[in-house]
């Protein structure tokens, strides 16, 4: 029975290592590849000067690379999963700040489908944030073949149910207005 919940756990911290690593890959791509759009994104949250913004981005990617190294590598996954769940909570309280100030139009700036921030992108970090904790406590060990590969795969359902629950993210405040 022991032996049946340390593989669980383990299966389960690496589908959940899997699936962060896949978020922030695209997240650190999205920065990368739309350097420029991230900057103004960046800018617009208003909290440092404009100037400070693309230095700002090229360290949050930079981190952002280095947290998925520290996540694949089993003997940095628990650091990983902190870094992960510091990031993610940290971009949380960005946006809550935003969000305080009045600024209920600013894009989020997160990679993938465009979000203005708001409770559900709150929530969507906090839950990021919970799954790196999680990541951190579990056993990191290491899984057999058929481990990896459904773990993977389970990673990649997550993904994918991730980028859809983005894109409606993303239509909520024109289904809102619309309704109006």
């Amino acid at each position: 029975m022991a032996g049946e919940m340390t593989g669980a756990g383990s299966l389960a911290s690496v589908t959940i290592t899997a699936f962060l690593v896949i978020v922030l890959a695209r997240a650190a791509w999205h920065k990368i590849d739309r350097f420029l759009e991230t900057v103004g994104f960046a800018q617009g949250y208003g909290l440092v000067p404009e100037a400070w913004a693309a230095p700002i981005v090229r360290a949050l990617t930079a981190a952002e690379i280095a947290t998925i190294v520290a996540l694949l590598v089993l003997a940095t996954r628990p650091l990983g999963g902190l870094v992960a769940a510091g990031l993610f909570a940290g971009y949380g309280l960005l946006m809550a700040a935003a969000l305080r100030r009045g600024q209920t139009r600013i894009e989020c700036g997160c990679g993938g489908a465009p979000q203005v921030v708001s409770g559900l992108t709150l929530m969507r970090n906090a839950v990021l944030a919970a799954l790196g904790l999680t990541v951190a406590a579990l056993p990191a060990t290491t899984v057999p073949p058929a481990g990896v590969l459904i773990a993977i795969a389970a990673a990649l359902v997550l993904a994918a149910q991730y980028a859809v629950a983005e894109k409606l993210g993303a239509h909520l405040p024109h289904i809102r207005e619309g309704g109006r």
